[in-house]
Formats: C-alpha cells, sequence, structure tokens
C-alpha cells in the first residue's frame, strides 16, 4: 500500500488516504521509512489524509452512504485538484463490510467506480475476506467495480487452499471481464456506424415533427420555439413582436357538404395564402383543426400592424375553387403584441385567443387587438353545459327578442327593426349570442329557435301593422339555419300563422353562408321570394362574385354594408371607396343600402351623402325595444 501511495507522490500526483488510526500510522510510517516526507506532503497538500471511520460517518444517511454527502465531502476536494491526477487508498467500503452492511458497501464502491470514470482518479482498496464469509454475492459485486484485483496474504483469515482457490476464481473473472471488454469494443463501434448511417434519417423525422402534413405550415411547437426566441433577442434588433391567432370559417360546413378531401384541400390553400400574404418574415404554424397562430417580429408601431391585418381579412376572403364551386370563407383574428400585452410565451398565445374569441362573438371578418378587459370576457361556461341549459331555454321563457330600429338617412323617421335574439340563462346569466349559437348547432336546437324567432317577428310585426305601424322586420338567418334544412318551410309557416304579408318580413343573410354552397343558395333564395318576402345581404366583402351568380336578376331587396367599414369611414380613404363602390352597385342592381354600426352625427351625415338608405347602430340605441319569449314588449336600454 505504500509503495502504491509513493509511485503516485514521484509522479507528482496527489495522495488521499482515508483509514483507520492504527492502519493509517503504519502507512505513514512506511511512507518515511521509503524516503518520502510525509510531513511536507502533508504541509503542501499533496498529502491529504482522512480517518476512516469519522468519513464513514459523514457521508451516510438513514444506513446507506448518501451520493450528495460522498460527492460533497470526497470528490469536491478531488475535483478541485484537477487536472492533475489524484491516487487515493481507503478502506471505507471494508469498515462497512465489517459491519456486514454489505448492501451499502456495494452501493459506495458504485460510488467510487463511477467518480474513475469521470475524474483524473486511481483508487486502490482492501478487503478482509472473511467478512464476506456469510454474504452470498456480495464479494463478486464489489469485485465488479475494480479493474484488478489481487489478493494480500498478511491479511487473509483464509486457509492457503482456499486461498489459491481464490486467487484462481478472481483470475476467471478478469479473464471473463476483458472479454466482456473487448465485447463492448465492438458492439461501441457496430453503433457507430449504425448512428452515422442513420443521422440523415433522424433529421427528416424532426423536420416532419414540425411540420404540418395537411397545411404544410409549421407546428405550435415550432411556432412557440421561434416566439420565445424573439422575445429573447436584444430589444435593438427586435422591435415589437405581434402573435396572431387566426380562425378559419366555414370549415365544418365545407367538411360536411363536400367531405373531409375537399376541407383539407381548402384548409391548405387558405393556409398557403395566408403564408404568403404575411410573407417570409412572418412564421405562420397550424394549432388546431381550423386555427393557425402567426409570429410577426420588427413592427416600430401599433399602427403599423393594422394594414397588414386589412390585407389578411382580404386575401381570406378570396373564393377557393372546390369540386367545380367558388366557395367563399373568411377568417377573425386576435393580436396581442410583446412587451405591451405580455413577457411570455403562454401569456401572449393566451390573449391573442381571448382576442380572437371576442373577434368572432363580433361577427365574421373581424380583428381584436388584446386589451385587459378583455380578461374579464370569458365564456361563464363551457359549451356543453351551455347546450344541456339552453333546451330548457325557450320552456323558460329565458330567450328574448331585442328590436333595433333602421332609420332613413334622408328623412329620419324609422322604417324598419331588426330582431337580435338575446339569452339571459337563469343558471350563467347573460350569455354572447355567438356562444349560445354555437352550443345551438352542438344540440341540433336551431331550427327550434329559429322557428319562434320566426314566427316571434312576425307576429309582433302583424301587431304593429294592425294597430298603423307600418314597420317591416329584418330577421337575421345565421349560416347553420341556411346550410341546415326546412327553412323556406319555416318561414311560410310563420307568416301563415300570424297573417303578416310578406312585403312586411325581411331575412338577412350573410355573403359567407350563401357562397358555401351557391346552387343551393340560389334555390332557396327563389323559393323564399316567391313567398313575396324581402332580402338582404350581410357581411358584404366580395359581393360582385356573389351577385354574378344570379343570372335571373339580383333577388336581394337590399345590401348590408359591415360596421367595421362604417367606424373608420370619415378617416380611412379605402373604407370610403369600398363604401362607395357598394352604394354604386347597389343602386345600378336596384338595392337599398343599409349601413350598420353608426355612432355618432358625423358618420350619419357622410353615409347620407353618400347615398344610403338606411342607417343602424348605437347613434339610436335608446330606441332599442325588447321582447321575452312570454310576448311581452317593453323599453330597452
Amino acid at each position: 500500500m505504500a509503495d502504491y501511495l509513493k509511485v503516485g507522490a514521484e509522479a507528482g500526483e496527489r495522495l488521499v488516504v482515508l483509514l483507520t488510526a492504527p492502519h493509517l500510522a503504519a502507512v505513514l510510517q512506511r511512507l518515511e521509512a521509503s524516503g518520502l516526507d510525509t510531513g511536507a506532503a502533508l504541509a503542501s497538500g499533496q498529502l491529504v489524509t482522512h480517518d476512516a471511520q469519522t468519513m464513514l460517518q459523514t457521508i451516510m444517511l438513514d444506513g446507506m452512504p448518501d451520493e450528495t454527502l460522498f460527492e460533497a465531502h470526497l470528490l469536491a476536494d478531488i475535483a478541485a485538484w484537477a487536472p492533475l491526477p489524484t491516487r487515493a487508498f481507503g478502506e471505507l467500503v471494508n469498515l462497512l463490510c465489517a459491519e456486514g452492511n454489505h448492501e451499502a458497501a456495494v452501493r459506495l464502491e458504485a460510488f467510487w467506480h463511477a467518480a474513475c470514470h469521470r475524474m483524473p482518479l486511481t483508487l486502490l482498496c482492501s478487503y478482509a475476506l472473511e467478512h464476506f464469509d456469510d454474504a452470498q454475492g456480495a464479494f463478486e459485486s464489489i469485485c465488479d467495480h475494480h479493474s484488478h484485483v489481487v489478493p494480500a496474504e498478511r491479511y487473509s483469515c483464509l486457509a492457503p487452499r482456499q486461498q489459491l482457490r481464490e486467487i484462481s476464481r478472481l483470475q476467471q473473472q478478469a479473464s471473463a471481464l476483458r472479454r466482456e471488454h473487448a465485447s463492448r469494443l465492438q458492439a461501441e463501434a457496430a453503433l457507430e456506424a449504425v448512428q452515422a448511417s442513420s443521422n440523415a434519417m433522424l433529421m427528416d423525422l424532426a423536420d416532419h415533427a414540425l411540420h404540418d402534413g395537411v397545411t404544410g405550415l409549421t407546428t405550435r411547437q415550432y411556432a412557440q420555439r421561434r416566439l420565445a426566441a424573439f422575445i429573447a433577442a436584444p430589444t435593438a434588433l427586435r422591435g415589437k413582436v405581434a402573435v396572431l391567432h387566426i380562425d378559419i370559417d366555414q370549415l365544418k360546413a365545407i367538411n360536411d357538404s363536400l367531405g373531409l378531401e375537399m376541407g383539407d384541400y381548402f384548409l391548405h390553400e387558405t393556409a398557403q395564402r395566408i403564408k404568403r400574404c404575411l410573407g417570409g418574415h412572418a412564421i405562420v404554424s397550424r394549432l388546431s383543426s381550423d386555427e393557425m397562430v402567426a409570429v410577426l417580429p420588427g413592427f416600430v408601431s401599433t399602427e403599423a400592424l393594422w394594414p397588414i391585418l386589412e390585407r389578411l381579412l382580404d386575401w381570406t376572403s378570396s373564393p377557393v375553387e372546390l369540386d367545380g364551386q367558388q366557395v367563399f370563407t373568411s377568417c377573425c383574428i386576435g393580436v396581442s403584441l410583446f412587451p405591451d400585452h405580455g413577457d411570455s410565451v403562454q401569456a401572449l398565445m393566451r390573449h391573442a385567443n381571448l382576442a380572437r374569441r371576442r373577434a368572432q362573438r363580433l361577427g365574421l371578418r373581424r380583428y381584436q387587438l388584446f386589451s385587459t378587459a378583455l380578461l374579464d370576457d370569458t365564456d361563464p361556461a363551457p359549451l356543453a353545459l351551455l347546450s344541456s341549459a339552453l333546451r330548457e331555454a325557450l320552456p323558460r321563457g329565458e330567450l328574448e327578442l331585442h328590436y333595433r330600429p333602421l332609420i332613413s338617412a334622408h328623412g329620419g323617421q324609422v322604417v324598419a327593426v331588426s330582431v337580435h335574439p338575446r339569452w339571459h340563462s337563469s343558471r350563467f346569466g347573460d350569455i354572447g349570442q355567438a356562444r349560445w349559437m354555437a352550443a345551438a348547432e352542438a344540440t341540433g336546437e336551431v331550427a327550434a329557435i329559429g322557428r319562434w324567432l320566426l314566427s316571434s317577428a312576425c307576429r309582433h310585426a302583424r301587431a304593429w301593422f294592425d294597430a298603423g305601424v307600418e314597420l317591416y322586420v329584418v330577421v337575421q338567418v345565421s349560416n347553420a339555419e341556411l346550410q341546415g334544412e326546412g327553412l323556406v318551410e319555416r318561414v311560410a309557416q310563420a307568416l301563415s300563422c300570424s297573417g303578416l304579408p310578406g312585403q312586411m318580413l325581411e331575412l338577412e343573410l350573410t355573403e359567407s353562408g350563401l357562397m358555401s354552397a351557391p346552387l343551393r343558395s340560389e334555390d332557396i333564395l327563389q323559393r323564399l321570394k316567391a313567398l313575396g318576402i324581402r332580402l338582404a345581404i350581410d357581411q358584404f366583402g366580395n359581393g360582385q362574385s356573389l351577385l354574378g351568380q344570379f343570372d335571373n336578376g339580383c333577388p336581394f331587396d337590399s345590401l348590408k354594408i359591415p360596421e367595421r367599414f362604417i367606424s373608420r369611414c370619415l378617416d380611412n380613404p379605402s373604407y370610403q371607396a369600398i363604401i362607395r363602390s357598394a352604394i354604386l352597385l347597389a343602386q345600378e342592381l336596384g338595392m337599398a343600402v343599409v349601413a350598420s354600426g353608426v355612432t355618432n352625427r358625423a358618420q350619419a351625415d357622410y353615409l347620407r351623402h353618400q347615398g344610403c338608405d338606411l342607417l343602424e347602430g348605437s347613434l339610436w340605441s335608446r330606441m332599442d325595444y325588447h321582447d321575452t319569449a312570454a310576448g311581452g314588449i317593453g323599453l330597452g336600454g
């Protein structure tokens, strides 16, 4: 043992000795006798000694050696000496074996073995074989952690014959270890060859994992990773970062009417259109079935984002040809900005989603910038619970009709009222129309609610007509009703039961709903016109393409300009051009023009001078009347 340590000292290695007091004294004496100045070595730190019993108590926890304590009290000091090598000798494991704690001994030997593989450390240990008489396999387990095992007869209590047998067994183990080492080298060489040949395959798999097969876009994980990188970039290189949560309308209707294959094709074309519209600097990824996210870095100001959003709404409203039909759709966009609306990926994605939900509740073809007010504008209940409660809404009289006036732009008098259903749930309170209409679609209640709405509106309009108030009533028809069955029959029944003349009822239909199946829509419109009712087109964005579908003349009586164009009609030249074009087109086709969302007198004056016929909006909100399902009519706020 002393010779082993002296060779290390002469090679400039550090010596660490962990022995009991008698053994330590004997080793130091032997080192002195061999010519090593142990006093100088101890003073310089080249020789470090520890009492084995004390150290063993320091690194033990609940009867077992603790790896954290082992690292802190033994290996930390050895690591500090690196890169110079350390030569260690000790009997910690032997002390555990003497106590009969062979499990702890094997575990401590494993700690030393692992340390020798990752540090410049050579270890010599000594064991008394008498401590292994009753331990099955303990000595073999300890020997597995050593590259060389040799006997020291003077410390052995075995008879000479048993010592030779033990040496023979250890030699066999050493031979087996050499064979295993050669086998492992061969296996490692084979693994390196396999790894080299599979690198290209792994890169392809990684690329596929970050791309969506239907749309060709990257995945949510890729977008989140790039967004995190933008957030972490220096401010001077980053600017503002916009997160756009985009929801594509009409995908479910296309899947139901034209099949999933056409739906996938439509989604791919729309996704690629969004990617081209936003440009190569944008990250566009798919979130779910009909939802996408876009990350746009490098904005100096929020105002620079508006033209991009307007262009995106226009591009996604262009028709896509599916199975020989021109299918129109649109999208709703929620926007959050870094650092204005959050400083983490999770916050920005969540806030963009909240803004998207708000845009959807406002109608089609909308975008909404996040604000803190939206944090309280969340749905009060999951869709499944709303669906269950909605089945009882009509019997309980929880649904109401609210009436908003349509004002003559030139005369100022009320010429019509539009119907707006509302639901005040006894369980959830006021529910947004877009939310509970989604619940109605999920439960199949759309037809029942539509029948109630039509019959109530026609009954009230007839009562006003009999009282000498000739106001025609405007009823919005949802896309789900238009794409479902029995709409014409429900309208005919409502007129028949109420006795209301057909010309006193106007149905308002969205362009996107009509264009989801143009040929079927044309047949429905002709049958509705045969009932003598008025027809209006809402959400007008690509009207010329829609109106060009009708070879036998335009079936519509009025055209409604969406609120988003009206909101900035005084200061946006592009919107002003759209409004003038829509008015000119409507006049050429003999249609009245309705402007919705009028909020102030300046807007009303401008629209009147441009040629609008009817105005609707919060400017006349004090004239908003309502009616409950029970049949009463009263003044609303």
